[in-house]
């Protein structure tokens, strides 16, 4: 019963579209520099919701198309469907959705792959969590326990830590740099703003790196276990086995091979066919 309960769940698609949203503009956007006159704020809101409005249906139909083939048992053109509506947005949700669809024909390591994709936009997202690792578990495959900073550091995507630092960077140059402009001395309260962002600056780095080190470079995609070699060619002395949807961590490329250390620690050369980066 709890192996049929956990299949049903591992089936159950999500029935949204993450398309993009447009929020207010919080700058004044200059074209003195293009020797263009500017436009009012609210002509450019107008433009930008105007192509927000073309492309988001495309995005919608596609996605909606996918969900009503799933639904039909039409695997193929689910599959189809929800490739289409990657190319037009990259969402959590429609990864998550090919990545079923893709297991249900049977295609359990690309599977695997779709889920890690969706995992890197929406780290937190517990069902991607848990489908993940029930077909890791189906592979032969099982995740090693994380420690308390690699949790903390995948609290939030690559893009929004690059935003933190950023944001905390200028705030200390803005800091430093306006009281040497205006001639006069930091009052407390950007004492105080200087100091938080810069512990943020410096909690964005260091998630950034435990991510940039820590997180698989791709994912084997062969349907089979495939050969390591010691040397960049086929004939080339085994080093080891990579097993199908294996995590691994990118070393060296070289033509068509890639030196790869898999997540059992086993390190050799890799065909690129056989290997997906994320």
């Amino acid at each position: 019963r709890d192996f049929e309960s956990t299949m049903n769940f591992l089936t159950q698609i999500v029935h949204f579209a993450e398309v993009p949203y447009l929020g207010k503009l919080g700058s004044h956007i200059s074209l003195l520099r293009l020797g263009l006159r500017p436009l009012p704020l609210r002509c450019i809101h107008l433009c930008l919701l105007f192509l927000s409005a073309l492309l988001s249906p495309i995005h919608a139909d596609d996605f909606q198309s996918g969900l009503d083939a799933y639904h039909e048992s039409k695997y193929a053109e689910a599959i189809a469907a929800f490739d289409r509506s990657l190319e037009s947005s990259e969402s959590a949700a429609t990864h998550h959705n090919l990545a079923l669809s893709l297991y249900q024909q049977g295609q359990a390591t690309d599977a695997v792959w779709q889920l890690e994709r969706a995992l890197r936009l929406a780290p937190l997202n517990k069902t991607y969590i848990f489908k993940l690792g029930s077909i890791r578990q189906i592979l032969g495959l099982y995740d090693t326990p994380t420690t308390w900073w690699q949790s903390a550091a995948n609290i939030l995507t690559k893009s929004t830590w690059i935003w933190v630092a950023s944001i905390g960077f200028w705030i200390v140059i803005a800091v430093l740099a306006l009281p040497l402009i205006g001639g006069f001395q930091r009052p407390i309260f950007l004492k105080l703003s200087s100091g938080i962002a810069a512990a943020c600056l410096l909690l964005a780095v260091a998630a950034l790196t435990i991510q940039i080190t820590q997180q698989p470079s791709g994912i084997v995609i062969s349907n089979e276990a495939v050969n390591l070699h010691h040397a960049p060619a086929s004939a080339a002395p085994e080093a080891g086995v990579a097993r199908p949807g294996e995590r691994a961590y990118i070393i060296d490329q070289h033509n068509d091979f890639l030196k790869v250390e898999t997540e059992a620690e086993i390190t050799g050369w890799i065909q690129i066919d056989a290997f997906r980066k994320l």
